[in-house]
């Protein structure tokens, strides 16, 4: 028997190794970048130094890019015998400025029959945007981003950026409607973003720090801050964890937010998006940082408070009784969103006595012979406007309002006559929908929307004490969660009155005369 144990235990732990070696050896495997490429490709590393002969670096760099049919190569016989290559990628670069630059010049050099030795790269061009290359993985990437690659025979190769990408110009921002404000939002171009928040902060302290993230994509990133207004280890903290993004085709801002929480597994949003570069400015006055991806139009604001997500930039317009007014509402709406169809399973299924005689009255003429228990008639409502939610999101915008207006009154009304769903529930559901809507940011609708089917569980099962479980769950994650170390609840816990009264009612400015 002892034999027995000791080899069920022997099998175990070998298995265990097993298991823990392969994980190991997964999350220590790199992902493939220019240094595997180049290895296979030329059988040189990335940071080999280039070659000053002009045949050799054409052999190599032709090899690199070949079966890209968008990639050029042009060549040259100067006077002085020194030939000349000139690479690029087709539809990054500005043809005009390609022959004004690089080609018009070499060729009067030809015409004039100057037989001057080139010492220098800038001798041959008028180009006045001339970078030195390093090592290939420059090269390569200065080549896939609008720059032409000039190499004179004996000579460094040079770089010449003629970028000439594709952007479209800045419009209305489309998932933040607000009644004040500029009418200005950002576009898929990081760089144009980034200039676009020089605008609004025309301040020496505006610091930006550039990366370029993903083995394949190479996006570029660009992170945002106020010196001297915010926390130089959380400009560290973001930098770094920026640094070890190991992906390799990072295009959106969605992706690269998920290595920037504290809590990546957790439904509360721990960063704010943003499209408007007003709110990004008022952001970044208040000490937080913006990070721009390439290919996204919106910018990440961190760190941030779960209060932070009923705020808006709007609000800046507002008086300040109305911008009190407006966030109670926000949050009362919130608090709806999540517990009214929970609150309305517990009462009529478990707890019907705690309804007044009259309501109690109503509902039940509303409920009577509807085949189904409150819980399933919930549950299957509920399901049906995130359907319906999620239809009209996905489906064109003159289709998309056709389908809500179908859904929610003609497919509604119909439920209700045949008898399948009470009026009652319809009233519930569609109060919910309406109150969710408040919430300006998407992000915590979402997360609302999953917490709302936890409540319903826990309703449907425990009533009320099952409810009470549940948002007792859901505050105690709300008090564990951070946002880059910064509490997600603050200022109400760790309390502080002072900032906690300061959300709800700002003392407006005076003057100091």
């Amino acid at each position: 028997m002892t034999n027995l144990v000791m080899e069920l235990e022997n099998k175990f732990m070998f298995f265990k190794n097993r298991k823990s070696n392969k994980q190991q050896s997964k999350s220590t495997t790199p992902l493939p970048g220019y240094q595997e490429y180049l290895s296979r490709k030329i059988d040189i590393d990335e940071n080999h130094k280039l070659p000053k002969d002009s045949e050799t670096l054409h052999r190599f760099i032709t090899k690199i890019f070949q079966d890209s049919d968008d990639f050029q190569v042009r060549d040259m016989k100067l006077p002085s015998k020194q030939q000349v290559y000139i690479y690029y990628i087709n539809r990054l670069i500005d043809d005009s400025l390609l022959h004004d630059w690089i080609i018009h010049p070499l060729n009067k050099r030809i015409k004039e029959n100057n037989l001057t030795y080139v010492k220098e790269s800038q001798e041959a061009v008028q180009a006045n945007q001339i970078h030195e290359i390093t090592n290939w993985k420059q090269l390569i990437q200065r080549c896939l981003t609008g720059h032409v690659i000039f190499h004179v025979d004996g000579l460094e190769a040079v770089s010449v950026k003629l970028a000439s990408f594709e952007k479209r110009n800045t419009s209305d921002p489309t998932t933040e409607h607000q009644v004040y404000g500029p009418k200005m939002g950002f576009i898929e171009d990081s760089r144009t973003n980034v200039s676009i928040m020089r605008k609004f902060i025309a301040d020496p302290r505006l610091k930006m720090k550039e990366f370029h993230v993903g083995t394949l994509s190479h996006t570029h990133v660009a992170l945002l801050y106020l010196e001297e207004y915010v926390d130089p280890d959380l400009v560290q903290l973001v930098s770094e964890r920026i640094y070890k993004v190991a992906d390799d085709n990072v295009v959106s801002s969605g992706q690269l937010e998920k290595y920037l929480f504290d809590h990546p597994m957790s439904v509360f949003p721990q960063s704010m998006k943003t499209e408007r570069p007003d709110n990004a400015s008022y952001s970044l006055s208040q000490g937080k940082v913006i990070v721009i991806v390439d290919n996204s139009t919106f910018g990440i604001i961190l760190p941030i408070a779960h209060f932070d997500l009923f705020l808006t930039s709007e609000d800046n317009f507002l008086q300040v009784w109305h911008k009190t007014l407006l966030r109670i509402v926000r949050m009362t709406s919130l608090i709806i969103a999540t517990i009214f169809p929970a609150l309305y399973v517990s009462l009529i299924a478990f707890h019907p006595e705690l309804i007044p005689s009259t309501l109690a009255l109503t509902i039940a003429e509303a409920r009577n012979n509807i085949p189904f228990t409150a819980s399933a008639e919930a549950f299957m409502m509920v399901f049906a406007l995130d359907v319906l939610v999620e239809s009209s999101m996905r489906l064109p915008q003159v289709v998309g309002q056709t389908v809500g207006i179908v859904g929610g009154l003609v497919i509604g009304q119909a439920a209700v006559e045949a008898g399948v769903v009470s009026s009652t529930m319809i009233i519930v559901v569609a109060s919910t929908a309406i109150a969710s809507f408040t919430t300006p940011s998407w992000d915590l609708v979402s997360s609302v929307r999953v917490c709302r089917y936890l409540l319903l569980i826990l309703a449907s099962s425990l009533g009320l004490y099952g409810l009470s479980i549940g948002l007792f769950l859901i505050f105690i994650h709300l008090c564990h969660l951070t946002s880059l170390s910064k509490p997600y609840l603050s200022p109400l816990t760790p309390l502080n009155p002072k900032e906690l009264f300061q959300i709800f009612i700002q003392k407006p400015p005076r003057n100091n005369g």
